[in-house]
C-alpha cells in the first residue's frame, strides 16, 4: 500500500495527515477489544505493551551544537543538556529467549520556565524499522485472528510485515538499535526517530555473551552498567521525510531511507539500576508518543490510535495497583 491510501488522487505534502476512511470506527472497535483483553485478567498491573522491563536507566539527553537550521524546532532548538530516564523492555514474552520486539522508551524532562513547571518529552522506539501493520484496521485485524488461535505461519502470510519483525536477541538491549517506526513533527517537517550505539564510546564497549537464562537482557545490562561499570552512549538521529509519496506518513509498513541526523547524544553512566526503588520507579511511570512538546506531535493513523488506548491501558493499570 502507498502514501495515496485512502485518499486516491491526493496532492500529498511533506509532513501533512491523510486520515484513511474508516479510522475512526477501526480505532472504537480496536479500543473495545483492547479493554476486553485488560478485563480478562483483573487485578493485573502489567502494561498493556511492552510488559516486561529489563530496567530503567537515569542518563543525559545532550542537544548536539552542530544541528542544521531547519531542524533547530522544539526541544533541539539550543545546545542543553537535560536529565532522561529510559526503560528498555520487552514487547511480549517474559522468556528474553523467545523471538521477540524490544522497546527502548525514552522519557526527557523538559523545563517550562513560563510556569515554572516540569514536562517531558517522550520518544517511543523499537529494535525493527518499520512496524507490521499499516493502519489500524490491519491491528485489529491482526489481534482478532492473533486471539482465535490463528497459527504463526498463517499469520504471517495475512500479516507479511510480520517476517523478521520479532527475533531472538543475540545481543544485550544496550548494544541494540533502536527506531520510532511511526512519524512525528518536527516544525514544519516529518521525521522518524533512530537511536543507535554511538561510534564515540568514553571506553571501549565490553564484549557481552547473553546467558541462556529467561532474563538474560536484564543480566547483560548489569554485567555492563554494575559489574563492570562502562557507561554507553546513543547517537540520537532524526530519518526526515524527504518524499511524501516513497515516505507516507500513514503507512509505517514502509522505511524512511533519507540519511540520518544527529540532533542529540544519550548518556547511560554506570548505575545499580536493579534496585528495588529504581525497578519500582520504572513500573510506576508512563512513557507515551502522547507526552510531547508542541512542535512534535505524533503523526499518522497508528499514533492517532494510541492516544486513546495509552491513556485507557494506563488508568486500568494504575486502578488495579494495591
Amino acid at each position: 500500500m502507498d502514501g495515496t491510501s485512502g485518499n486516491p488522487g491526493a496532492d500529498l505534502k511533506i509532513g501533512e495527515e491523510y486520515p484513511p476512511a474508516g479510522e475512526e470506527e477501526a480505532i472504537s472497535n480496536l479500543r473495545t477489544l483492547h479493554l476486553k483483553v485488560h478485563k480478562i485478567s483483573p487485578g493485573s498491573t502489567l502494561r498493556g505493551e511492552h510488559p516486561k522491563q529489563h530496567g530503567a536507566l537515569w542518563g543525559t539527553f545532550e542537544v548536539a551544537h552542530d544541528i542544521p537550521p531547519e531542524f533547530k524546532v522544539g526541544i533541539f532548538q539550543e545546545p542543553l543538556s537535560l536529565k532522561a530516564f529510559i526503560r528498555f523492555s520487552n514487547g511480549r514474552s517474559f522468556d528474553d529467549r523467545d523471538p521477540n520486539i524490544r522497546g527502548m522508551a525514552i522519557k526527557v524532562f523538559v523545563s517550562d520556565n513560563s510556569e515554572g513547571a516540569c514536562s517531558t518529552q517522550d520518544f517511543i522506539l523499537a529494535d525493527h524499522p518499520i512496524f507490521f501493520a499499516r493502519d489500524v484496521q490491519q491491528i485489529y485485524d491482526f489481534l482478532v485472528a492473533s486471539s482465535t488461535g490463528t497459527a504463526p505461519d498463517k499469520l504471517v502470510k495475512m500479516f507479511p510485515k510480520l517476517a523478521g519483525y520479532t527475533k531472538i536477541a543475540k545481543d544485550g538491549p544496550l548494544q541494540l538499535s533502536y527506531w520510532s517506526q511511526t512519524p512525528y513533527q518536527l516544525g514544519t517537517h516529518a521525521v522518524k526517530y533512530l537511536a543507535s550505539p554511538s561510534s564515540e564510546q568514553d571506553k571501549k564497549q565490553p564484549e557481552l555473551t547473553l546467558a541462556d537464562a529467561e532474563n538474560c537482557l536484564r543480566e547483560a545490562m548489569i554485567e555492563q552498567l554494575v559489574r563492570q561499570r562502562i557507561g554507553v552512549k546513543f547517537d540520537f538521529s532524526i530519518i526526515p521525510q524527504t518524499d511524501a509519496y516513497v515516505m507516507p506518513v500513514e503507512d509505517p509498513t514502509i522505511e524512511w531511507t533519507s540519511e540520518p541526523v544527529r540532533l542529540a547524544t544519550i548518556s547511560i553512566h554506570p548505575q545499580a539500576f536493579d534496585s528495588q526503588e529504581q525497578m519500582s520507579l520504572a513500573e510506576t511511570s508512563v512513557w507515551s508518543p502522547w507526552h510531547f512538546l508542541p512542535q512534535h506531535r505524533p503523526l499518522g493513523g497508528i499514533n492517532r490510535a494510541r492516544r486513546l488506548i495509552y491513556a485507557e491501558s494506563q488508568d486500568l493499570r494504575h486502578a488495579h495497583r494495591v
